[in-house]
């Protein structure tokens, strides 16, 4: 046996080795050997959105759940492979601290679109992103995230009731629907973006009272810059709404008792799902406990019952907060028929709104900016003079002087490198004329500058940064904003695979543009959920005079001088012209008003240009593209006007950046239809809110000419001042009604709907209309078409005498 050792070491020496190594790794010997479980690895559960769903245009909630077998510090990634440009990649950057078999909760916010495992990764690099290793998931499946994109009105509810207005989601609405989400105290976010998806939200019968400060803050930020707040009265309406005294419609008295709710049945009275409507009794079955309140300075009030207020709402900069008396899960009113018509005439103009975006498909109209990012006006293109000269003298240098010349001096041979040394001058000189503007970062920057009309505002900038050559470019943009991002191929290479990394932080947002070729362009939209204090407002006063004529005055009280002003109403553009700081122009000078209801703004504010290249250009397209693609185009009345000033600034690795800057300001306008006693609406001033439709295709383009299906819709036209009118006549008169159409009125003193027949003038009239046809300064309309039709709807108009 010793000598078949002897001889066979070669098959001997192998396996014991391999028992030797085996025998030191289960005694623990050697410490330069690691474990199998040493090894970093990362367990991760994702939600995207709410409950999955995510929301078109908008910032989205993502939340991580990681999970490390061991201490990690390193950057989690979660990169769009595709984004709504195409094929742009980008990554969403947050550093986190993963201590050993702790679960820790990431919130990133996320873009608006459809994902799933094709467009979208989720990674972990220890370290950073930059320079780490790679840690990989124990759960590879979660790599990815999935989630659904929805056309909807988003209703975010905090109630001890699970079914709290839960009615909204039968709410007919066209293209878009009501989605009613139930959230918890946890799901309010401390950053006011990543409630960017949600329309409104509600609170009933929630103990607020668990809400930290910061989710306080972050709701009142979030109503600020445009978010619907709704608060639920009741017996429970002090610890449900406390915490929002500061912006609340209503100051708190107490409660009171009613036995039935006439006012409340009134608004109610259409059923929804039924073409011909009807009344839709409401039986309290006993005594209601309502909330007693007054109104606060700068509150509107809607509906009363009792003379108490029943719904008021208050305008808190673009935001609004609506309170109700009573609570709106308690039955039986929760479960009343008539209770999703009451929401849909409170709601309309966010229904109308969320249907219009989701008939165009795009829900945030800054994106429509993009082709005029590529209008900079810092480069140029060489003048063609130039260029054809240049030709022109290379031609006569190359050919017959250069000939002449050389065979004078009998050197004709010179011509093999004198002809080649002659085309690289004149290939150096093209390239420095072409590049002369070209080499530096540059940028151009589109600001949207939506004031309340209080002195706050909110600046959304659509930006395109200029590479001059190729390489790695770090851009740091103010703190808190989150940042889309498209990148345009260079000169001599495209950046489609190129990797675009943000990460937002509470000192700065940095955006690293990794691989830029030479020459190309990274185009940013970029958002805050912030206002911006010091920006002033346009003072507007506005009335209609004895004539019948728009009147008033206009003051830039803003901390920048404008050009290119315009008022907007009734259907024509007043220019105002230039208005600098502190300037006021009075209506009455205003002579060559001009019709924009074929939806041709920018047409009127900038008369065509038959000379050469349009200096308006890029004017023209943030009308034609932002505003005529937003809410603003429903607006009753709103002013518009233009500067250049420097709004929104960043810079490139600590640099300042030179920077092309376009802005346009908005701001929505009141008009006192009340004059000397009497009460006066001339047709087309008031915009009716569309509320609810039961048709399978309805839209309204931008030149108010509405298309609609076999099927109907109801509209609203709110006239507040109607509340202090006695007597007078209503007319509402239908330039085009559509064929095969029928429109109705709804009376409700008659509790039912009426046809309404136009004469030959397609008008009609009633006297004396809040006894009949308007609840508290509503009317409301119903149109139904029997095959497809193109329309107008109608336009209103009031007169009447002050009640005394």
């Amino acid at each position: 046996m010793l000598s078949l050792i002897k001889r066979d070491t070669k098959w001997t020496r192998l396996p014991l080795w391999a028992m030797a190594i085996l025998l030191l790794l289960q005694l623990g010997l050697g410490t330069g050997i690691a474990h199998a479980d040493d090894k970093p690895s990362i367990i991760v559960k994702s939600e995207a959105g709410y409950s999955g769903m995510i929301k078109n245009g908008t910032w989205n909630p993502l939340k991580l759940t990681l999970t490390s077998n061991q201490d990690l510090s390193g950057d989690i990634v979660f990169q769009v492979t595709q984004n709504q440009f195409g094929n742009s990649p980008s990554s969403y950057v947050q550093h986190v601290e993963l201590p050993k078999d702790t679960p820790k909760e990431v919130v990133l916010a996320i873009p608006g679109q459809q994902y799933n495992k094709n467009n979208n990764t989720v990674r972990f690099y220890e370290g950073s992103v930059e320079k780490g290793k790679l840690i990989s998931f124990s759960n590879g499946t979660n790599s990815y995230i999935n989630g659904a994109t929805i056309n909807s009105t988003n209703v975010g509810v905090l109630s001890d009731d699970p079914d709290a207005m839960n009615f909204l989601g039968i709410l007919q609405s066209g293209n878009s629907k009501i989605s009613v989400m139930h959230m918890k105290q946890k799901d309010i976010s401390v950053d006011p973006m990543l409630m960017d998806g949600l329309d409104v939200l509600v609170f009933d019968r929630f103990a607020s009272d668990t809400l930290t400060p910061a989710q306080v803050t972050s709701i009142e930020q979030w109503v600020k810059t445009g978010g619907k707040l709704i608060l639920g009265g009741g017996a429970a309406y002090p610890k449900t709404a406390a915490p929002f005294a500061e912006i609340s419609p209503v100051k708190y008295k107490g409660t009171f008792s009613v036995t039935s709710l006439p006012e409340l049945e009134k608004l109610g009275a259409f059923k929804q799902g039924s073409a011909q409507g009807g009344a839709a009794k409401l039986n309290l079955g006993g005594e209601l406990t309502l909330s007693d309140a007054e109104l606060v300075k700068d509150a509107k009030l809607m509906y009363t019952t009792g003379g108490k207020p029943l719904f008021a709402s208050r305008q808190v900069e673009n935001g609004k907060v609506l309170y109700a008396a009573y609570d709106v899960a308690q039955e039986p009113i929760a479960s009343w028929a008539g209770h999703p018509s009451v929401w849909s005439a409170l709601l309309g103009t966010e229904l109308q709104t969320n249907n219009l975006n989701a008939m165009r498909g795009n829900y945030n109209p800054l994106m429509n900016l993009s082709y005029i990012l590529n209008f900079f006006p810092s480069l140029k293109m060489p003048s063609f003079q130039v260029l054809a000269w240049l030709i022109v003298i290379y031609a006569v240098v190359v050919a017959p002087l250069l000939y002449l010349l050389l065979k004078r001096v009998d050197k004709r041979e010179w011509a093999w490198w004198m002809i080649p040394l002659i085309a690289v001058i004149a290939s150096g000189t093209v390239y420095f004329i072409g590049a002369s503007d070209k080499t530096k970062e540059l940028a151009h920057t589109l600001n949207v500058v939506e004031l309340d009309g209080r002195g706050q505002g909110k600046v959304k900038s659509a930006t395109a940064f200029f590479s001059p050559g190729s390489g790695d470019y770090h851009l740091e943009l103010p703190a808190n904003s989150y940042v889309t991002i498209q990148r345009d191929g260079g000169s001599f290479s495209g950046s489609a695979d190129s990797l675009s990394l943000v990460e937002v932080g509470s000192k700065e947002t940095g955006v690293e543009l990794l691989d830029m070729p030479q020459w190309s362009l990274a185009k940013l939209w970029v958002e805050q959920r912030s206002q911006n204090e010091g920006l002033g407002q346009l003072e507007v006063s506005l009335f209609i005079n004895d004539k019948g004529d728009i009147d008033g005055k206009v003051v830039n009280t803003t901390s920048k001088n404008l050009t290119h002003a315009g008022l907007v109403v009734g259907g024509k553009l007043y220019p105002l012209g230039d208005l600098e700081q502190g300037k006021s122009i009075s209506l009455a000078t205003v002579k060559n008003a001009q019709a924009v209801r074929n939806g041709m703004l920018s047409f009127a504010m900038f008369q065509n240009n038959s000379g050469g290249q349009d200096p308006y250009n890029r004017e023209r397209g943030m009308l034609d593209n932002y505003l005529q693609g937003s809410a603003w185009s429903a607006q009753d009345a709103y002013i518009v006007a233009f500067s250049k000033d420097k709004l929104f600034n960043y810079r490139n690795d600590g640099r300042d950046i030179d920077s092309d800057q376009l802005n346009l300001w908005l701001q929505p306008v009141n008009i006192s239809w009340t004059q000397n006693g009497k009460v006066k609406i001339p047709l087309g001033f008031i915009t009716p809110i569309v509320n609810q439709v039961a048709s399978p295709n309805w839209y309204e383009q931008p030149n108010g000419i509405s298309h609609i299906e076999q099927g109907y819709i109801t509209f609203d036209y709110d006239v507040t001042d109607m509340k202090k009118m006695t007597g007078g006549m209503l007319k509402l008169q239908a330039k085009n009604p559509g064929k095969q159409t029928e429109y109705y009125i709804f009376n409700y003193k008659k509790q039912d709907w009426e046809l309404i027949k136009w004469d030959a003038s397609k008008q009609w009239s009633a006297a004396n209309p809040n006894d009949q046809y308007a609840s508290q300064g509503r009317i409301r309309i119903k149109l139904t078409a029997k095959e497809a039709t193109e329309l107008m709807l109608p336009e209103l108009a009031v007169e009447g005498a002050v009640k005394p």
